[in-house]
């Protein structure tokens, strides 16, 4: 299994940089035709023993889904160690994925320049109920496609709360908004130039809908959202 190499997280500033940074993950998404995928460069890194992380049971039995966004450390050795949960729907999901994390193994590398003793990778988990489907990306479109603004206004101040170094865009609901809008852009064949126009304008909205959203808390995500990205949500 492949796991997708990102930079170590660090704070950006200005407008420019932050599109930048939601353009590169939109691009990534387009040219693999998938939204939950796996990044192949030269300096992949591969697993050689990754166990899931154990449901809580509490949550499994109350038919509870969720997922968890976290960083950790890949060793040329073949350790792993060091998770951070980064975003997260749930406490008891964030300590599953750190309680497993540092029994995985990767494969092994030799140490060179185009490969330092040390890769740092961000992943994320989805907890997805079988009453769901077991299916990531289409219970991530249900979820959105009913996403309340004061859910989405408890999440944001959360993220806030627990993810302040990163940028609003990186909040989970547009991450899983931008994995919904390359599966259907994908479904449904749209041209290069489309896709690149969605990204934008999701990119754009950004501080309109958070704004929207606190101004509005009746309505729903999806309604205070670009009138393209609505369509396709």
């Amino acid at each position: 299994m492949r796991a997708s190499l990102l930079h170590p997280r660090r704070r950006q500033t200005g407008r420019s940089a932050q599109v930048m940074a939601v353009m590169s993950k939109w691009v990534l998404w387009l040219m693999f035709a998938v939204c939950i995928g796996a990044r192949a460069d030269e300096q992949s890194v591969e697993f050689d023993y990754r166990r899931a992380p154990a449901w809580p049971y509490s949550l499994s039995k109350s038919g509870i889904s969720g997922w968890v966004v976290y960083d950790l450390v890949a060793h040329h050795d073949g350790r792993v160690s060091e998770p951070e949960v980064l975003d997260s729907s749930h406490p008891l999901f964030s300590l599953a994925v750190v309680n497993v994390v540092p029994t995985w193994r990767v494969k092994p590398w030799v140490v060179s320049e185009q490969r330092p003793a040390v890769i740092p990778l961000r992943q994320e988990h989805y907890f997805v109920h079988p009453r769901e489907g077991n299916a990531a990306v289409p219970w991530l479109h249900r979820s959105l496609r009913h996403l309340s603004c004061a859910k989405f206004n408890n999440r944001f101040e959360d993220f806030q709360q627990n993810s302040s170094d990163l940028e609003q865009v990186e909040m989970s609901v547009f991450r899983h908004t931008y994995s919904v809008l390359a599966r259907v852009a994908t479904y449904r064949k749209l041209a290069d130039e489309q896709r690149f126009a969605l990204g934008d304008a999701l990119a754009d909205a950004v501080p309109g809908i958070i704004q929207r959203c606190r101004a509005t808390p009746e309505l729903r995500y999806k309604d205070v959202s670009p009138d393209q990205v609505r369509r396709m949500l």
